[in-house]
């Protein structure tokens, strides 16, 4: 697509988007919607921080028409770096994220919810009063963020949380008036709805996010949401956010990028129908045509992008203006989830490093402008190079492929991963707009840097792959995963995959996908302990219909004709078939150039970066080529 997009093309594209639209009396500027993703930057105790302050207004300031704050608990529970909004105390910290987002022309919103039996509060073990107390708590918050000054409050009844807890047939296994029947189930939901809307009068808007569909038969389903809702929005709801996913189904709440971009968008557009308010789709939305063409086509009245915004906080402005190959597209690696939700650690982003840093992310032009030389054009080199040149620095980047990316290339080739493509087009884009010059093709060694005498070189060389020693080479070939990547292979073949990390699982299922039988050889208890939760479930889900076979606590200890030997760990030593073999366990820095600079005594100044300095994830390759950038 063209980088800048003529008038005519701009009103084609997005003009729907673009529209304003009222939620109640509240106008949005826009249709687009900042989702409620958690960051865990709240302070210990739940209290807004200027951390997540800025965040929000760097959101804010690009444009969107409504953000929604990440959901805020109306009980005081045990939930380090989760926000909460269960006292008064929360208020002026909650005021000023509030007027933060609104004076950047967003509409501000925030969520509400409890996360019932993840908190150890099982609902079938709830009393009437102790359910009509939380319904209290619901009401009490909704006033409360009300006073706080946000435009709207959005219910959260959607995912693994009480609420939906309630409304699902499979978690709610209570015989009074709060389960049962549809009716019964929904009656929590709704009573919580008409304390709010007692509370906070006719005219003030709220939300409630609902899961169209649970995926899980004897769930709820898109053939009783559409009712829900209805009755919701008789209770006063003036916006159904409609998500999906359950308890046991969490990888439909949060959708790496094995699941098609809109992929909830249906369970919207069938809610629609029923309903007279407006209606949001959500679900892995990270390109503005398909947000667009959401609204244009009537199947939804506003799109909620998460990740995208994380991603990239000027996606609006960016789109609007035509800008679309200056988007920092989301590639759904889902770093952002195994962050927060598996490690409890504060939100982070493979390819948006000032995620969380916004008030100390202003680059400062440089007071000396220096020669700078990047040897290497992956994710890491790219970025360094950016960064410097934003900074006033003359910067030439050196690439010995004839292609920029690096080990995204290879990356990008397994099931799921597709995605990588669109930050190397970003970046490449990114490039030209700045001016950078490149040099493909070249390899770069001492002489080349003495001939061009820089002022500092940053080497981002990558890393090789690591080979073990499995004795005589007889037997199966053996191969490097990113080797594997680009060989022609034939369908029906035995092949052995030594390794089950995150990067012997993805060309695992790249090998079965090709239609290979594969076996996957891994010496610790559990494969894939470096993925991400729903990443790892998808994955195995696919292992068990693609039959792989999985060894683990066993490892290769030779070859024989026709496979390997693999010692497992009640001492016995089988014999796998192996046409050939793909090796997994890791790689090493490939810093040879740097070595041979340090040694230099009239050298330039050196700095080592990505793989080159430490053999890591995308997130560590690009955040720390952007902060050195930011240094020099």
């Amino acid at each position: 697509m063209a980088d800048i997009i003529s008038e005519p093309q701009k009103k084609q594209y997005f003009n729907e988007l673009k529209q304003p639209i009222y939620i109640g009396r509240l106008c949005l500027r826009n249709r687009i919607v900042f989702s409620p993703v958690t960051t865990r930057f709240a302070s210990l105790s739940g209290a807004v921080t200027r951390q997540l302050i800025n965040y929000h207004i760097e959101r804010a300031k690009g444009g969107v028409g409504l953000q929604i704050v990440e959901g805020a608990t109306v009980e005081d529970v045990f939930a380090p770096g989760l926000l909460k909004a269960h006292s008064d105390e929360l208020l002026p910290g909650l005021n000023e994220l509030a007027e933060s987002i609104k004076m950047w022309g967003a509409a501000a919103a925030i969520q509400l919810n409890h996360a019932g039996k993840l908190v150890g509060r099982d609902l079938n073990n709830m009393s009437s009063l102790e359910i009509e107390d939380c319904v209290e708590l619901f009401g009490e918050a909704v006033l409360r963020m009300k006073k706080a000054g946000f435009d709207l409050v959005e219910i959260h009844g959607a995912h693994a949380y009480l609420i939906a807890q309630f409304l699902s047939p499979l978690t709610n296994r209570r015989s009074d008036k709060w389960g049962g029947s549809l009716e019964n189930r929904a009656r929590f939901a709704l009573a919580i709805v008409r304390s709010a809307r007692k509370k906070v009068g006719p005219d003030f808007p709220l939300s409630f996010r609902i899961s169209g569909d649970e995926f899980l038969s004897g769930g709820l389903s898109v053939e009783e949401t559409p009712l829900i809702s209805k009755w919701l929005v008789a209770e006063g709801i003036n916006l159904i956010n409609v998500s999906g996913g359950g308890p046991q189904t969490r990888e439909w709440t949060g959708l790496p990028a094995a699941f098609p971009g809109g992929a909830l968008v249906y369970l919207a557009e069938q809610i629609k129908k029923h309903l007279d308010v407006p209606v949001v789709a959500v679900g892995r939305i990270n390109d503005p045509v398909l947000a667009n063409s959401i609204v244009r086509d009537g199947r939804a009245d506003l799109v909620a992008l998460g990740r995208a915004l994380v991603a990239d906080p000027q996606f609006p402005v960016k789109a609007f203006s035509g800008r679309i190959s200056e988007i920092r597209r989301c590639v759904a690696c889902m770093e952002c989830r195994r962050r927060v939700v598996d490690l409890s650690y504060k939100l982070k982003c493979s390819i948006n490093p000032e995620v969380g840093l916004e008030d100390s992310c202003v680059l400062l032009p440089t007071k000396k402008t220096r020669k700078m030389m990047v040897i290497g054009g992956g994710p890491g080199g790219m970025e360094a190079a950016q960064t410097l040149r934003l900074r006033g620095h003359e910067v030439s980047l050196w690439e010995q492929k004839q292609t920029l990316g690096g080990q995204l290339h290879e990356a990008k080739v397994p099931p799921g991963k597709e995605e990588w493509g669109n930050f190397i087009a970003y970046q490449e884009h990114q490039m030209r707009l700045l001016d950078i010059h490149v040099h493909m093709g070249r390899r770069v060694d001492k002489q080349t840097i003495f001939q061009e005498k820089p002022d500092v070189v940053l080497v981002a060389t990558g890393s090789q792959e690591i080979m073990p020693d499995l004795g005589e080479r007889h037997g199966p070939s053996i191969h490097a995963g990113r080797e594997i990547l680009t060989t022609e292979l034939s369908a029906g073949k035995d092949a052995l995959v030594i390794g089950g990390g995150s990067v012997g699982c993805e060309l695992a299922d790249y090998l079965a996908e090709k239609g290979l039988k594969v076996a996957l050889i891994e010496m610790l208890d559990r494969i894939g302990v470096d993925l991400e939760s729903n990443v790892r479930k998808i994955l195995l889900k696919r292992f068990e219909e693609k039959g792989v076979k999985i060894y683990t606590s066993s490892k290769v200890t030779g070859l024989v004709e026709g496979g390997a030997c693999v010692l497992q760990d009640n001492g016995k030593t089988i014999e796998v078939s192996a046409d050939f073999i793909v090796v997994c366990i890791g790689a090493r820095p490939e810093n040879n150039l740097a070595q041979e600079l340090g040694q230099a005594p009239d050298g330039p100044e050196v700095h080592v970066i990505g793989d080159a300095s430490k053999a890591g994830r995308v997130l560590d390759a690009v955040h720390r080529a952007y902060w050195l950038g930011r240094t020099l």
